[in-house]
């Protein structure tokens, strides 16, 4: 049986950080706004998470509107950290938050958006997609990836970093989510760990001595691109030096162009580097096809790892929920170049779908703020044409 509810001013598609963020600035305007989050509390893909898991952003460039970190957070708040800080923004607002509610797609019928859930259907007059960019995992389908008779995960599902005592693990992808892996397993007495390359990453220091790199992102952001290029270039040889004498491929510094074009975030390094130069990991060419026990590399050499961990992205679900829409391409982002909080359907936006040089947080409360203005004066001047 279906189950219809009335028209909402706003419905947000789910109810991490963005869509709260998303939520409290409409709040502020005082808009109608019910919030559509399909676990079954706020927080859950973090409590998932392995348990090391630290933010790559600074404390300060990481919190929500209004709302501090507890005395004590570290200058990189951990999982559960981010968790609790989530939960508390919710008790602190009292969004009208309806949990356990999956959407399967959404279409716009006279001028308003019907959004299809498991648990009825809803409606709303505007629609803000803040549902992410990491719904699914990726995994590329290797030849003779199906014979492989070592472990192979995801770096989602990494899990606790002791695992891997004694054991030998090749990392596939030099992204933030393999730079992740990587600073946990260099803490770790691993056998032997390799990390696949195709490409030089996009590096940064977590710190230069005792100074956190990020604080510098907002300055940064504010650079041109190719300005900032050369300055995460300059940093990387200042912090690590020239790291193609440990095998990394030679290739120009354009970490800051892929971010904006791309949408690829720059890896943060917190130990891995220090790995590398002791020997613990080793940089190898590109992965090209699996065979029972080995792995074989685009130079012909095969390694034989005990583990090995996928680190190569996530996708949307943007492709399956707005379909419909038609504001939506094959690889799951939007076609054609727009803004992410604009729209070639009226009344739909978009917050946190795109990756920035500060953090998540400032980018979404920077585009929450921009789409609670919109949306209010939409709605005021329905209102007065209606009167």
């Amino acid at each position: 049986m279906t189950t219809e509810f009335s028209i909402r001013d706003v419905v947000v598609i789910g109810g991490g950080l963005s869509g709260l963020t998303a939520a409290h600035a409409l709040k502020l305007r005082g808009i109608d706004t019910l919030i559509l989050e399909k676990e079954n509390d706020v927080g859950m893909p973090w409590a998932r998470r392995h348990p090391q898991l630290t933010l790559n952003t600074h404390r300060d460039l990481s919190s929500l509107p209004g709302l501090k970190y507890p005395v004590g957070t570290g200058a990189f708040p951990k999982r559960d950290s981010v968790v609790a800080h989530l939960r508390d923004f919710r008790e602190k607002h009292g969004f009208d938050i309806q949990c356990g509610v999956e959407v399967f797609s959404c279409r716009k019928v006279d001028g308003h958006f019907v959004i299809e859930t498991n648990a009825g259907i809803r409606r709303s007059r505007h629609l803000i997609v803040a549902s992410g960019r990491d719904a699914f995992v990726c995994m590329p389908k290797w030849k003779g990836l199906d014979t492989f008779k070592g472990r192979v995960v995801h770096a989602a599902d990494f899990g606790d970093a002791m695992d891997y005592t004694g054991k030998s693990v090749l990392v596939i992808g030099g992204g933030n989510s393999g730079f992740d892996v990587l600073n946990h397993l260099s803490r770790v007495k691993t056998g032997q760990v390799w990390l696949s390359l195709r490409r030089p990453p996009g590096l940064l220091p977590k710190r230069l001595g005792r100074f956190a790199v990020h604080r510098l992102s907002p300055i940064m952001a504010k650079l041109p691109t190719s300005y900032v290029d050369k300055l995460i270039g300059w940093t990387q040889q200042i912090a690590f030096g020239d790291l193609t004498r440990y095998g990394f491929p030679a290739g120009p510094s354009d970490a800051a162009t892929r971010l904006a074009r791309d949408n690829i975030a720059i890896a943060v390094d917190d130990g891995a580097i220090a790995g590398v130069k002791r020997g613990q990991i080793l940089v190898v060419p590109e992965v090209v096809a699996f065979s029972g026990t080995t792995v074989t590399l685009a130079d012909r050499r095969t390694l034989e790892p005990d583990v090995v961990i996928a680190a190569v992205g996530y996708s949307s679900s943007l492709t399956r929920v707005l379909g419909p829409l038609g504001v939506v391409g094959e690889n799951g982002s939007q076609s054609g170049v727009v803004e992410l909080d604009k729209s070639t359907v009226e009344g739909l936006w978009f917050v946190g779908m795109k990756p920035s040089l500060t953090s998540y947080f400032v980018e979404a409360r920077r585009e929450a703020k921009s789409i609670a203005f919109s949306v209010a004066a939409m709605l005021a001047n329905e209102r007065s044409t209606k009167q």
